[in-house]
């Protein structure tokens, strides 16, 4: 497969892009990673053209600005979608809010969604990993950005399960290693985190969703899940054996074959993906 390729995807947002012959599919990664982190699930999803998107504050794209919040992210996702043609949206963790956000905006445009360990804004949420929020935001103020923020982060629960994986565990830390922090400077996180995301909200969705959760995830993502599942009338959930709460990481081949059947099932041919994009100077 070509290598992926790093360009700019308008309004401040960034990310790079995997050409294929399918259609296109926009994958939204995980806290303090990058679209770099994709790149064991598009080798092994070979047929679809792969637009990695990079959130605010994270790899390439812009900080996270005093007039964001979810609200505008979602629409800018939204508008990306329509000028470049995207059906389809794959998101992990703190991705699926975003994602969830863009279906919200716009309930019917998605041929498809896949939803990795999801979590929803003002939904329930692991008291031990808002803890470690609390002191990574607790070490910035103090220190600012440095190694201190990285190995705080990757000691929280949410990362259990990579240990047993030292080559991705290495590939991942040189990613959050690199990672900015600015989204501390006067909790700019929290502007991503806002508004909640209501039941009211979730039950206008009408694009195909699947849910993929590792069997040992935390509660609170299975809480997010049970919600999603009830509400959200086109909901499926795929439950991972011996998986944490990287699910789509940390068990790529089950993760892959469960999206590649959704997307599959869920695909509108009319919509072919453009081989040239623009790359990043």
């Amino acid at each position: 497969m070509p290598e992926p390729i790093a360009v700019p995807l308008g309004d401040g947002l960034a990310g790079c892009v995997q050409p294929g012959s399918g259609n296109k599919v926009l994958w939204i990664h995980g806290y303090t990673l990058d679209s770099s982190s994709w790149n064991e699930m598009w080798r092994r999803l070979p047929g679809w053209h792969h637009i990695g998107l990079d959130l605010p504050g994270h790899g390439r794209s812009a900080p996270i600005g005093p007039g964001d919040d979810l609200r505008r992210l979602g629409r800018q996702v939204a508008t990306l979608c329509r000028e470049q043609e995207i059906r389809h949206v794959v998101a992990l963790s703190f991705g699926t809010v975003t994602a969830i956000q863009l279906l919200i905006e716009e309930p019917e445009y998605l041929s498809s969604i896949v939803l990795g360990a999801p979590t929803l804004a003002g939904g329930p949420s692991d008291r031990d990993v808002g803890i470690t929020y609390g002191r990574l935001h607790e070490l910035y103020t103090q220190r600012g950005p440095g190694p201190h923020m990285a190995a705080t982060w990757m000691s929280c629960i949410a990362w259990k399960g990579i240990e047993a994986l030292p080559s991705l565990r290495a590939q991942l830390a040189s990613v959050v290693e690199s990672h900015q922090w600015s989204e501390f400077e006067e909790w700019r996180i929290l502007r991503l985190l806002q508004p909640p995301q209501l039941e009211d909200d979730l039950r206008s969705i009408r694009t195909p969703m699947l849910i993929l959760i590792g069997d040992m995830d935390l509660p609170a993502f299975h809480a997010c899940a049970a919600i999603l599942e009830r509400v959200v009338p086109r909901c499926e959930r795929v439950t991972l054996a011996d998986t944490h709460h990287l699910c789509m990481l940390e068990s790529p081949a089950a993760s892959a074959a469960a999206i590649e059947r959704h997307l599959r099932a869920h695909d509108r041919p009319s919509f072919p993906a453009h081989s040239a994009e623009p790359v990043l100077s």
